[in-house]
């Protein structure tokens, strides 16, 4: 359903160097480095507030890039325009009891960046609405109220909606949250299907167990940093090595809204030149608060 575009071959997906992002001047997110290719599946880990909504906002536009370098599909972040090559799946579902719409309804709405003025839906509208259904394994139940699905249903009608907008990479913000083991497994499957297709996944998540199968690379963040970037075992290592550094990717939570770090210890520097991680972790001292610091664990960069 949704391939590589050919004015885009070779070009990450997003790519981000020593990127800040905030509100007004506030920078909550700074010297970020990061690349998703296409078909490549990220997750994006770290304690709430640390900056992952903050910096998945910057990309979708929705908050200031405050410095460095932004690029989306190879086109610089002030000067991409084609916003529905990315979709987006909110945390918290947004399809209210309190409004009766079927199945195929909303994920028409997944159409509307594609339609004229007139907003009819045409044949190849209604071909890719088909096609999204069956991605997700909804196909059997495109006329039903989603006020009566399950909240896994809910969350694979709007991976629906989302790829009813032929993206070509997809921002997911905790998808497994509240969604049941059986769940959990169809959504991995779906996310697998979308890889295999070439479409780059970007998954905030703080359950990685129930997504490692689809999983290239781990990165995680702590106080507006990307602390780590590398593969699941990678992590696993790392993590075992230094868990108060990388803490417990296992446990569930409901918010995570983003504030920027109140201790005013600048976070240990990480370089990550090639934007694809590497292995290794090393210790590093942070600055002293009064008599002295906490170590943290940081990445090495390496190129490659």
């Amino acid at each position: 359903m949704t391939t590589p575009r050919a004015d885009d071959t070779g070009a990450p997906v997003i790519r981000l160097r020593s990127a800040s992002f905030g509100y007004a001047d506030r920078a909550v997110v700074s010297g970020a480095d990061l690349t998703v290719r296409p078909g490549e599946a990220l997750a994006l880990l770290g304690p709430n507030g640390c900056g992952k909504s903050t910096l998945v906002k910057g990309l979708l536009g929705l908050n200031d890039h405050l410095g460095g370098e932004v690029e989306l599909f190879g086109t610089p972040l002030a000067r991409f325009h084609r916003r529905s090559r990315i979709g987006y799946v909110p945390q918290r579902h947004t399809l209210s009891s309190s409004v009766s719409a079927t199945v195929r309804e909303i994920v028409a709405t997944g159409r509307l960046p594609h339609q004229g003025l007139l907003a009819r839906l045409g044949a190849r509208d209604r071909q890719i609405m088909d096609q999204a259904l069956d991605v997700v394994g909804l196909t059997d139940q495109t006329r039903q109220d989603v006020s009566t699905l399950s909240g896994g249903q809910q969350r694979r009608v709007l991976i629906a909606r989302a790829l009813a907008g032929e993206p070509d990479a997809l921002v997911m913000d905790e998808p497994t949250a509240g969604v049941d083991v059986a769940n959990q497994r169809l959504l991995t499957t779906v996310l697998q299907r979308l890889r295999d297709r070439g479409v780059g996944l970007l998954i905030v998540t703080h359950e990685v167990e129930a997504l490692t199968p689809v999983l290239d690379r781990i990165v995680h963040m702590s106080a507006g940093r990307i602390t780590f970037d590398g593969s699941v075992a990678e992590f696993e290592q790392a993590r075992r090595a230094d868990v108060l550094a990388l803490g417990d990717p296992h446990h569930h939570h409901h918010e995570d809204e983003d504030h920027a770090p109140g201790d005013g210890r600048p976070p240990a520097p990480w370089v990550d030149r090639a934007g694809v991680g590497a292995s290794g972790i090393r210790r590093e001292a942070a600055p002293a608060i009064g008599a002295g610091g906490p170590a943290r664990a940081t990445r090495r960069g390496q190129d490659g």
